[in-house]
C-alpha cells in the first residue's frame, strides 16, 4: 500500500499513483461490502446493487474522503469504508435520478441504466437498499470513535437530505418546462450536486479530527467544486459526444431544463466555472495542512472531457 507522507514536495507520478491505487481500493471494499447471496429470497437485491456499484464511474467522491484524510496523515485502510458509504449514496440518488418518473435516461456511466436491465420496482428498491445501508456501513465503521460516526451519519443525512441532495433534485423536477433565473439555478446544484461533494471533504476533515475551522475551509472548497464540477458537466452536454460522456446528451434540452450554458453561455459558464477553482484553492491554502491530493483531485473533476 503507498505510504502517504508528506506530499507537499512529491511530485504528479506519485501523486496519480496513490490516487490509483486508492481507486482500486474502493472498488475492492465495495465489492466485499456488497455480497451475492443465494441464501435468501431477495438475493437479486444484491446482484442489481453490485450491477449498478461496478460501473465504470471515477469514484471522485469517495477520492475526496481519502484525499483528504491522507492530507492530515491518516491512513487509507482508516478512511475506506466511510467512502465508500459516500460512493454508496451516490449510486443511489443517480438509480432514482436516472428512473422513468425522474429523468428517464436509458444510459449511466457507459451502460444500460438499472431500470433497463432489472424490473423498475427493483431498481427503485435498490437505490433504497443503497441509501439505508450507506449508514448501517457508517454505524460499524471500524478505527473510529463513537463520536466520529455520530459525527459522519450527521453529516451525511444532511448533506444527502431535504436540505441538500434530495433538495436539489426537487427544484430541479419543480422547475422542467419553466423560466428560472442563475440564483435557483445555482441553488438547484448546490444540493443536488455539491452538497454530497461537501460530505465527501467533510467526512475526510472529521475522520482526522481536523481543526473546526480546517471542516469551515474544507465546506468552502466542496461549495466551490460542486457548482463548478456542475457547470462543466452542463458544457460538456453541448459539447461532447454522448460515446465520450458514456450518458445520453442533450437530455435537458429536450425537458426544457435551465443550465448554465442556457443561462450563461458556454463562454461564460467556463469562466464562472475557473472562478470558482480559484476560490477553491483560496479555500484550500487556508488549510493548516497542505493538500496537494485534494487539488490534483479537483483539477481532474474541473479540466475534465467526460
Amino acid at each position: 500500500m503507498v505510504k502517504i507522507g508528506d506530499f507537499w514536495h512529491t511530485d504528479f507520478m506519485e501523486i496519480a499513483t496513490y490516487l490509483e491505487n486508492a481507486r482500486n481500493q474502493i472498488d475492492a471494499k465495495l465489492d466485499a461490502l456488497i455480497k451475492s447471496s443465494s441464501e435468501v429470497p431477495y438475493s437479486s437485491l444484491f446482484d442489481s446493487a453490485r450491477y449498478s456499484l461496478s460501473s465504470l464511474g471515477k469514484r471522485l467522491r469517495p477520492l475526496l474522503v481519502l484525499a483528504t484524510a491522507a492530507s492530515y496523515g491518516v491512513s487509507l485502510e482508516i478512511a475506506l469504508i466511510p467512502a465508500c458509504a459516500i460512493e454508496m449514496i451516490h449510486t443511489y440518488s443517480l438509480i432514482h435520478d436516472d428512473l422513468p418518473s425522474m429523468d428517464n435516461d436509458d444510459m449511466r456511466r457507459g451502460k444500460p441504466t438499472l431500470h433497463k436491465v432489472f424490473p423498475e420496482w427493483q431498481a427503485l428498491l435498490t437505490g433504497d437498499y443503497l441509501l439505508t445501508y450507506a449508514f448501517e456501513v457508517l454505524a460499524n465503521a471500524p478505527h473510529l470513535t463513537a463520536e466520529q460516526r455520530i459525527a459522519l451519519i450527521r453529516s451525511l443525512s444532511f448533506r444527502a437530505g431535504a436540505h441538500g441532495m434530495i433538495g436539489g433534485q426537487m427544484i430541479d423536477l419543480l422547475s422542467v418546462g419553466k423560466e428560472i433565473d442563475w440564483d435557483l439555478l445555482e441553488k438547484m446544484h448546490m444540493g443536488k450536486t455539491a452538497a454530497l461533494i461537501v460530505a465527501s471533504l467533510e467526512f475526510g476533515g472529521i475522520i482526522a479530527g481536523a481543526p473546526q475551522s480546517d471542516l469551515i475551509a474544507l465546506r468552502k472548497t466542496g461549495l466551490a467544486i460542486g457548482l463548478a464540477f456542475q457547470i462543466v458537466d452542463d458544457v460538456l452536454d453541448y459539447t461532447s459526444t454522448e460515446q465520450e460522456l458514456g450518458k445520453p446528451i442533450g437530455s435537458d434540452r429536450e425537458k426544457s431544463k435551465a443550465t448554465a450554458v442556457s443561462l450563461l453561455g458556454i463562454d461564460a459558464a467556463k469562466e464562472k466555472a475557473a472562478s470558482l477553482l480559484r476560490s477553491a484553492d483560496e479555500h484550500l491554502c487556508a488549510l493548516s495542512q497542505t493538500a496537494p491530493l485534494i487539488k490534483a483531485l479537483i483539477d481532474q473533476m474541473v479540466h475534465r472531457r467526460k
